[in-house]
């Protein structure tokens, strides 16, 4: 039994058991941190399109699929690239239209902006904005930074509620 704990001591003494122990708590820090991360948010927008409001002139309201992938929320504002205009967040709450300051992302799901529903609204267009036009939508999110969406206008596909979202 002496004899065992002499080669415990003489393992001790040159380091190899420091070594061991360290090599052994690195790989479990190691191992246990990869676990622990996550893929941050892969966005990517699809069926993109807008509606000039018919009760406000220079308004319009936008609507899309924003998908993550990624294993991250992530957090959504916007912006667009028009002078004079003003980007706002909205969505519907007991019937009615109220601005919001982001919209989140969830990971590994789709955020769904859609009539009647969370939408984005334009203020102050340019009086040449018609159905037909096109507009440059800048994204930005908390966690992956901006994505450039182009946007076209198109006639309402059913009847708006507050004049065009």
């Amino acid at each position: 039994m002496s004899k065992n704990y002499s080669l415990h001591l003489s393992a001790f003494r040159n380091g190899s058991l420091f070594l061991a122990v360290g090599i052994l708590i690195f790989s479990l820090v190691t191992l246990a941190g990869s676990g622990c991360t996550s893929q941050p948010p892969q966005i990517t927008v699809e069926g993109q399109y807008a509606n000039l409001s018919p009760m406000f002139f220079g308004v319009g309201s936008l609507f899309m699929k924003i998908k993550n992938a990624g294993g991250r929320d992530t957090l959504l504002a916007a912006s667009v690239n028009i002078p004079a205009a003003t980007v706002e967040l909205h969505d519907i709450k007991d019937g009615k239209m109220v601005k919001v300051d982001r919209m989140k992302v969830p990971s590994r799901d789709t955020l769904e902006l859609k009539p009647r529903s969370l939408h984005i609204m334009v203020f102050n267009m340019p009086k040449t904005v018609q159905d037909g036009s096109d507009m440059l939508l800048t994204l930005t999110f908390e966690r992956s930074g901006q994505l450039q969406v182009p946007v076209r206008f198109e006639k309402p596909k059913e009847i708006p509620m507050h004049g065009g979202n």
